[in-house]
């Protein structure tokens, strides 16, 4: 009812060198045409403290195409602003970037040229990225370890389970056998799962979202329980992205949270052409071409018929 072209994940094979996925790649949740990636409620780590009250409970994101803008939306209980933390090197923990991976590489084969895109959104962050925007020709790089964080997908799996007697999640992907496949060494290596644009060419700019913009446009988490704190997120242009499948992912700069999401773009709208219509004057003058040469062939007919 948005002019949406469609936004359906379908089949996403991912070919690498080591098996991705053994299977198909399903969104998580279609609703009022959005993709929704819904993460567990209660794996947010915050020293010892997983859900509701914790500071990086990331509850879900939502993808969809209006027309020929992509939205991003975000259910999280960290604030784009990010959070204060006298456990990082800088005083604050925010958002990473967030990465779609278009290659059908996994996320730690990906470099320059390899369908890896990244959009930089929130302005208070370590991205390498000089400034808000999507990238492409995108390499990645992890700052967990500036930020206190956790070492590797495995690391927080663990403590949280384990630990905090949570329930670690990542949305759309399997947190064990799928995501070690897809994050490779950043799954179970220390420092290695990139979260943070490391390079990359700007190729357009973003427009920031709040909760008001996106619910016109559609956006219900509530439909799914997701109550984060904060709603909010972005626009850009379609043209962008490329079209096909993605496995698109977003970690908090300490990694204490994280979100994959499968989808798929879909064709951009191609601009409709209506038949052209002569402009006022070219009418005008296509009239007094049509009585001059009336009367001319008139004056003819008339020369003719007195010889």
């Amino acid at each position: 009812m948005f002019g949406l072209n469609r936004v359906l994940a379908t089949t996403l094979t991912v070919a690498s060198t080591i098996a991705v996925t053994s299977g198909v790649a399903n969104a998580g949740s279609l609703h009022n045409g959005w993709n929704y990636a819904i993460d567990s409620f209660n794996d947010g780590a915050n020293l010892g403290v997983v859900g509701p009250e914790s500071t990086y409970e990331f509850y879900g994101m939502a993808f969809t195409e209006i027309n020929n803008s992509v939205y991003i939306g975000i259910n999280s209980n960290l604030s784009l602003a990010g959070a204060s933390s006298g456990h990082a090197s800088d005083g604050h923990i925010g958002y990473g970037d967030l990465f779609f991976n278009f290659s059908g590489n996994n996320a730690q084969q990906t470099n320059a040229n390899s369908g890896f895109y990244g959009i930089r959104f929130a302005t208070n962050s370590e991205s390498l990225a000089p400034e808000l925007g999507v990238y492409s020709n995108v390499q990645g790089r992890n700052i967990a370890q500036t930020n206190s964080g956790f070492k590797h997908i495995k690391h927080h799996r663990n403590r949280v389970n384990n630990h905090y007697s949570g329930s670690a999640s990542l949305a759309d992907m399997n947190q064990s056998g799928e995501a070690d496949a897809y994050f490779g060494n950043g799954f179970d290596s220390n420092w290695k799962v990139p979260n943070s644009i490391a390079s990359g060419t700007k190729i357009g700019g973003i427009n920031l979202l709040d909760s008001t913009a996106l619910s016109a446009a559609g956006l219900d988490f509530g439909h799914f329980n997701a109550s984060g704190n904060y709603t909010f997120g972005f626009s850009f242009d379609r043209g962008l992205l490329p079209t096909g499948d993605f496995i698109a992912h977003l970690f908090a700069e300490c990694i204490n949270d994280g979100l994959v999401m499968k989808g798929e773009t879909s064709e951009p709208i191609e601009p409709t052409v209506g038949p052209s219509v002569p402009e006022p004057g070219s009418i005008a003058g296509l009239a007094v071409l049509a009585i001059v040469g009336g009367g001319s062939q008139l004056r003819r007919r008339q020369s003719l018929g007195s010889n």
